[in-house]
């Protein structure tokens, strides 16, 4: 009896055991595919996210491939020339060709006017004859104070040299009227350091009268003056003529050549 019941307690310890291990496989097999079925879900999750994450930066790299290509065609020179340059082209061309004819014009009426004072000049001339018998009137009245001397020198003190001298220089006060030497044409209003202001007279028969050291001309250029007319005043001599003091400075030339003036003085 009791052998039976130990071997019946055999057997089912046995069956306890073998079920038990059973159980325990289940249980984890359970576990191991739960486990397995999280992370496939975790992967299956991950890869869902890539794939939507995948075509919004195939699409991001295309924008940026084409950005690239724009900026490649945005710096890519333009061969058409803008339209602003090509009118501003034009306008400077126009202007070019105005201002030139505006110059050539003016060139014109300055020689046209040369021309004319050349013309009035020597037809004015043709009128005037110098006698030299009849000679020149003394433009001031005073001393010579430095005689002509085209061909031997003469001492000049401001100066502290000798050297020639093609005129005469008469003293002559500051503001005393200086008067036409003989009937004549003006032809040149100059100035100088030398004889300061200059007044140039043509007398006719290729003679000539310069007068220096001048204020005051009260003539103009192609006026025609005569003998005893008042064409100036004496004005403060220049620094080359600071020690001989006021005076006038008084050349003749005969065919453009200086000749004494004393000769023709009457």
């Amino acid at each position: 009896m009791f052998k039976q019941d130990e071997s019946f307690w055999k057997k089912k310890g046995f069956y306890l055991s073998v079920s038990t291990a059973l159980i325990c496989v289940m249980a984890i097999g359970t576990v191991y595919y739960k486990m397995n079925s999280k992370d496939n879900a975790e992967d299956k999750s991950e890869l869902a996210q890539i794939e939507q994450q995948l075509p919004e930066e195939t699409v991001k790299d295309t924008e940026e491939n084409n950005d690239v290509v724009s900026v490649g065609k945005n710096i890519a020179p333009s061969t058409e020339a803008p339209v602003d340059n090509v009118d501003t082209d034009i306008d400077k061309k126009e202007n070019k060709k105005t201002s030139k004819v505006t110059e050539n014009k003016k060139s014109k009426e300055n020689s046209d006017k040369k021309s004319k004072e050349t013309a009035a000049v020597m037809k004015t001339n043709e009128s005037d004859k110098f006698d030299a018998e009849k000679g020149l009137l003394w433009p001031v009245k005073g001393d010579i104070i430095l005689k002509y001397s085209e061909n031997n020198t003469v001492f000049f003190k401001t100066l502290a040299e000798y050297k020639s001298n093609p005129a005469i220089v008469i003293g002559a006060k500051e503001g005393t009227e200086v008067k036409a030497a003989a009937d004549g044409t003006v032809v040149d209003i100059g100035e100088n350091d030398e004889y300061g202001k200059t007044l140039t007279v043509d007398i006719g028969s290729d003679y000539k009268i310069i007068y220096g050291q001048l204020d005051n001309i009260s003539v103009s250029k192609g006026q025609q003056i005569k003998e005893g007319d008042v064409i100036a005043k004496i004005a403060k001599p220049t620094k080359y003529y600071s020690e001989e003091g006021d005076n006038l400075y008084f050349q003749v030339e005969e065919k453009g050549t200086s000749v004494d003036p004393m000769l023709l003085l009457r």
